[in-house]
């Protein structure tokens, strides 16, 4: 399967992607666009003031994208499942919450961007949410973290795109409280309730 792991920095997505390898099939963790650059240094800053300066950092994402596609494929070709931490959806989300917080709207153009080129698509996203003091007390742990990736408002507008992603199915979990053991356990029940899903729509199917 490929599976998406989703949220605002420091939520938890990376932590949960190393921690659901050990529960699935011979999984390749597809590393976030930071991690996936070929040159971290060169890549965009996080807020953008002009929808056209936050089409063009859409475009420059989309370059790496091809690379984390690419990875999928292979993977996918292996036989082995698949964990993207982040999606492309992440770049959809982030537009709309900096377009919301500075007064442009480029969303639709975005969406566009992000559907003329190949891009890897889950087939489950998780996307993880936690409460707005408890991310700000994990963002000031890390060093040089933008203070936008743990605004509250930037967060909110971030997590609202879910509810119309490219991603077919999305699930949410709060990390608010709980160890990361509990978390891993209710990823991996949603990740049981989406694939029990599809093999009952399938079955449907067949029998019709």
């Amino acid at each position: 399967m490929i599976l998406g792991i989703e949220g605002v920095s420091c939520v938890g997505k990376t932590t949960l992607a190393i921690s659901l390898t050990a529960h699935l099939h011979r999984p390749v963790v597809v590393p976030c666009y930071f991690h996936a650059s070929p040159d971290p240094t060169l890549l965009p800053a996080p807020e953008p003031f002009t929808a056209e300066h936050q089409l063009a950092n859409i475009a420059q994402f989309l370059d790496i994208e091809k690379l984390r596609f690419d990875r999928m494929r292979q993977a996918l070709a292996e036989g082995r499942d698949v964990i993207l931490d982040r999606t492309v959806d992440t770049l959809l989300a982030h537009a709309h919450a900096v377009g919301r917080i500075n007064g442009f709207d480029c969303d639709g153009q975005a969406r566009n961007a992000v559907a003329n080129r190949v891009v890897a698509v889950p087939e489950l996203t998780i996307l993880l949410t936690t409460a707005p003091d408890v991310l700000t007390r994990r963002a000031r742990l890390r060093k040089g973290m933008p203070t936008i990736f743990y605004d509250r408002h930037f967060a909110e507008h971030f997590n609202a795109y879910f509810d119309s992603p490219t991603a077919p199915a999305v699930a949410t979990i709060d990390t608010t409280t709980g160890s990361p053991d509990e978390l891993t356990v209710r990823a991996l029940e949603q990740i049981s309730l989406h694939l029990d899903s599809n093999s009952a729509q399938h079955s449907s199917k067949e029998a019709r």
